[in-house]
């Protein structure tokens, strides 16, 4: 079948690279889990960079709400060039990179190691510095991809944090509804694919909203807009940006919000009425129309906020790749962008 795209291809490939996962990473995670039962840990610390921060930041909102460990976001140029890291004793350390050459996260894990830390990486070379300096290595098994913007990578890294926690949490609900996703993310590639674009032709910049989960969802659209369509595209939580970003809003400034069903629902819906009344450029990523006045994607099948994110990754890279493509952009080769950025 001929697509429009490498991304494309890859975003369509993404079922298989989670079924992959499914297959292949529970042993190593009940491993983890077997060797944690005898350690004292009080912490969990991730290091990422890019599309592998935001689902890094993912990850900390699923690991303090399942496992209830504190859990940070490291700062990697403590370790690289102020040499002046925090302790990691006691500590789960995470590392997550695609390629697995980023020498700045692998400086992170290696102080880990040094600290007695449990290392733990999640990358998509085996082969890698990453994957060498490890205790365990979650894969992603996304095979090789060639876009620039990664896609199939990111899901594959953020359904593995989904599948530490519901294993290491004894999460059996979560673990059973983890299964039906890859079917669920290939209806929502065919669905997504009939998003009419054509509205954003001349958008330059734009405004991404989410809220919990979903705030890392909204930082990820962002940069697939900005690495795609050189969209100067910025993401707020909700509640961040009521606190003075509001006053951004104007009629040439379209707004996505990322409206999921659960807890946020309430406050999301009280967001988007107060929006209306300044602009009606308002795109909404949901699971149901709010009212007649609705416009955007609305995803036909119903997940917990908490796996939201899942569903609605699939659904913002078509539309990124759609918009690319409409603009008379490559979302392939981005200008100036590389595959691997190495940085310390």
């Amino acid at each position: 079948m001929p697509y429009s795209t490498i991304m494309e291809k890859e975003i369509r490939e993404e079922p298989s690279v989670l079924d992959k996962i499914l297959e292949n990473n529970i042993p190593v995670l009940k491993r983890i889990k077997r060797y944690l039962e005898n350690r004292k840990i009080d912490g969990v610390y991730i290091s990422a960079r890019g599309t592998s921060d935001n689902a890094s930041t993912l990850g900390k909102y699923l690991i303090e709400s399942t496992l209830r460990y504190i859990t940070a976001l490291s700062a990697p140029s403590l370790f690289t060039i102020y040499r002046e890291p925090p302790s990691l004793k006691n500590k789960i350390v995470i590392g997550v990179s695609q390629s697995g050459k980023s020498e700045d996260v692998c400086e992170v894990i290696a102080w880990g190691k040094r600290e007695g830390a449990l290392c733990i990486g999640i990358t998509n070379n085996q082969d890698s510095l990453l994957a060498n300096l490890v205790d365990e290595i979650l894969p992603c098994w996304a095979g090789e991809e060639k876009s620039v913007p990664a896609t199939k990578t990111y899901l594959a890294e953020i359904f593995n944090l989904y599948l530490f926690c519901s294993i290491l949490a004894e999460r059996e609900d979560m673990f059973q509804s983890l299964k039906d996703i890859p079917s669920y993310i290939e209806g929502v590639i065919n669905e997504a694919s009939k998003i009419e674009v054509t509205r954003f032709h001349f958008m330059d910049r734009c405004i991404s909203i989410g809220r919990g989960f979903n705030y890392p969802t909204a930082m990820e659209f962002s940069l697939k807009l900005k690495e795609t369509s050189y969209i100067f595209a910025e993401a707020f939580s909700s509640a961040d940006f009521l606190h003075g970003p509001l006053a951004l809003v104007s009629h040439q400034l379209p707004i996505f919000i990322f409206l999921p069903l659960g807890p946020t629902y309430t406050h999301l819906k009280d967001v988007i009425n107060t929006l209306r009344e300044k602009t009606s450029d308002i795109f909404i990523f949901g699971f149901e129309e709010l009212d007649s006045k609705s416009y955007g994607f609305f995803i036909p099948y119903k997940v917990s906020e908490m796996l939201s994110p899942l569903l609605f990754a699939p659904a913002f890279q078509i539309f990124s790749n759609k918009l690319a493509l409409d603009k008379g952009f490559n979302p392939d080769h981005p200008r100036f962008l590389k595959k691997v950025t190495v940085t310390r």
